[in-house]
C-alpha cells in the first residue's frame, strides 16, 4: 500500500482531517461518540459510514470554504449524505433529513 493511500481517503481528505471533522459533529448523550453523532441539522451519522450513500447514516464532508483556505478546518462540517447533496445543490441552508427518534426521516417542506 502506498503512503498516499494510507494517509488520504479516495476523496483526497487526509484521514486526520476526516477524524477532526467527525469531532465537529454533535455528541448525543447515551451514545458512543466514536460511533454515533448528529450533523448540524440533527440527522444521525455513523462513523464507519463515511461516504456510504447506501446507508441512512452515511455522511460526507461539506466544504464551506476549506478548499479556498479562507477559514481552514472551521469551514468543514460532517453532514448526513442526503443533507450534503441538498447543501451542494440547493440553498445550502435547507436540511431535508433530520432525526426522528433513533432513525433519520425526510423533513416535510
Amino acid at each position: 500500500m502506498s503512503e498516499t493511500s494510507q494517509s488520504h481517503s479516495d476523496e483526497g481528505y487526509d484521514f486526520e482531517i476526516i477524524r477532526r471533522v467527525w469531532g465537529l459533529a454533535q455528541v448525543i448523550p447515551g451514545n458512543d461518540p466514536e460511533v454515533w453523532r448528529k450533523d448540524e441539522f440533527g440527522a444521525w451519522i455513523h462513523r464507519s459510514d463515511y461516504r456510504n450513500r447506501h446507508s441512512d447514516y452515511g455522511w460526507e464532508i461539506a466544504d464551506y470554504g476549506y478548499s479556498r483556505r479562507s477559514l481552514g478546518l472551521a469551514s468543514l462540517r460532517p453532514m448526513q449524505w442526503q443533507n450534503y447533496l441538498d447543501f451542494m445543490v440547493a440553498a445550502r441552508n435547507q436540511a431535508v433529513i433530520t432525526a426522528d427518534g433513533l432513525r433519520n426521516a425526510r423533513r416535510l417542506l
